[in-house]
């Protein structure tokens, strides 16, 4: 079975036939908590279908090949050929979006430099802006108009692959494209070739570029203030922290390099559609009233090439002011650095202090020992009061006291010792 394959929720197909209008939408969540079927990404279109519409237009195998690899990045194209007799103009591109989204209430919001969220670091994934409590989400747009230049009639086919779960962004395109429709239906407008419905889709992937952009700034405004609160307290930031925070600069700027390949991309897809677009109407002949609404075109995408040079411009600053929490960390970083060796100083002079004091108190107790041990040989001689000499053929005699100590001597010798008199 054919399918395209695709890692999304919602599945919506745009189609205008000649004349015909179909918009199908299927699984569609909106309630947050509801649980999605399994085979949901899939495209909600039969392989006979899509066999069929494919033949039908004779789609480009580019494009085919591309919108079952919609989630890598992929070129445009152009082609003018003869169909069925007529001259048409194709044209298609990959509209890149990122869409700044409300994490589901009954999911935990977890920063972006947690072990829960080990994709962080992939531009392709989402990314979480915690001060924000906003989540920025990756989807893309294939558009693949065709012009009849003989007939005026267009034909307008579009795959968005946007998450079932963001009704109220996959839904606005509808109640736009119906609303231009009307309008133009109840002004009698000359035929616009399909350049309304393209600007419908690109102003409001303008827009979301917008507010995803506003969002990672003032998420970024929130670390430069945690940075900034830190630079100016007086005690050393936990190394925790700081890494928290390291990682999550290191994320947003991960992210923003891809969003500014995407917004080149997206300036070169206007680009294209607002020269060779009208290039291919005008050489088959346009009169006065199609030649203004051609015109009116330009304009319109014009004016979206000019939000997109702003939008481009504003991620080059935000990439700037990345650098710039950057140096105020590692300028944090180095405090700290500064701080732990001042502490490791004052603590290592208070440690040789104390063995200072100690070694002054082993001094003063080896003065004490000394003096204890002469008080202890001063006390041992005068305790020898008496000395045995000893001759070969006589005994030396006895003083005159020598009594006295006999009777002494006798407390402490054995019972075998005597004293001797003449």
């Amino acid at each position: 079975m054919f399918c395209v394959r695709v890692g999304c929720r919602v599945k919506k197909w745009l189609v205008r036939l000649y004349g015909s209008f179909a918009y199908k939408i299927r699984y569609l969540v909106r309630d947050p908590r509801k649980q999605v079927p399994e085979d949901a990404n899939m495209l909600r279109v039969s392989s006979v279908c899509f066999e069929a519409l494919a033949s039908r237009l004779a789609m480009p195998p580019a494009f085919v090949f591309a919108l079952s690899r919609h989630y890598l990045p992929s070129g445009r194209g152009s082609r003018k050929l003869h169909l069925n007799g007529s001259t048409v103009f194709d044209f298609w591109y990959f509209l890149p979006i990122r869409v700044q989204l409300e994490p589901p209430v009954a999911v935990p919001f977890f920063p972006a430099q947690s072990t829960d969220n080990p994709s962080a670091m992939n531009p392709f994934h989402k990314l979480l802006l915690p001060d924000v409590k906003l989540e920025i989400r990756r989807s893309c747009i294939a558009i693949f108009p065709r012009i009849n230049l003989d007939s005026k009639h267009v034909t307008f086919v579009a795959f968005d692959f946007m998450h079932g779960r963001w009704p109220k962004v996959a839904l606005q395109p509808k109640t736009r494209i119906h609303e231009t429709l009307n309008h133009r239906h109840k002004e009698n407008a000359s035929p616009d070739f399909g350049s309304s419905l393209q600007l419908v889709y690109l102003s409001s992937a303008t827009r979301w570029w917008t507010n995803a952009l506003n969002s990672v700034n003032e998420q970024l405004i929130a670390y430069e203030l945690k940075l900034q609160t830190e630079l100016d307290g007086q005690q050393t930031t936990p190394e925790a922290a700081l890494s928290n925070i390291n990682r999550d600069l290191h994320s947003v700027a991960a992210h923003l390099h891809r969003y500014i390949s995407e917004l080149k991309s997206f300036q070169a897809i206007v680009l294209d559609l607002s020269t060779h677009y009208s290039e291919a109407i005008y050489d088959n002949g346009v009169d006065d009233r199609e030649a203004t609404t051609i015109e009116q075109a330009a304009r319109g995408f014009s004016q979206l090439l000019s939000q997109l040079d702003a939008l481009y411009d504003f991620a080059t600053e935000l990439e700037k002011k990345i650098q710039n929490s950057l140096a105020l960390l590692f300028n944090r970083i180095q405090i700290n650095s500064d701080r732990l060796l001042v502490a490791n100083g004052q603590a290592m002079q208070a440690i040789l202090a104390a063995m200072q004091e100690d070694a002054n108190l082993g001094r003063n107790i080896a003065k004490a020992s000394h003096a204890l041990a002469q008080d202890m040989k001063k006390d041992s001689i005068a305790m020898k009061t008496v000395r045995f000499h000893l001759h070969p053929r006589r005994i030396s005699p006895l003083p005159a006291d020598s009594d006295k100590i006999a009777i002494v001597t006798m407390f402490f010798l054995p019972g075998a010792t005597f004293a001797v008199r003449n």
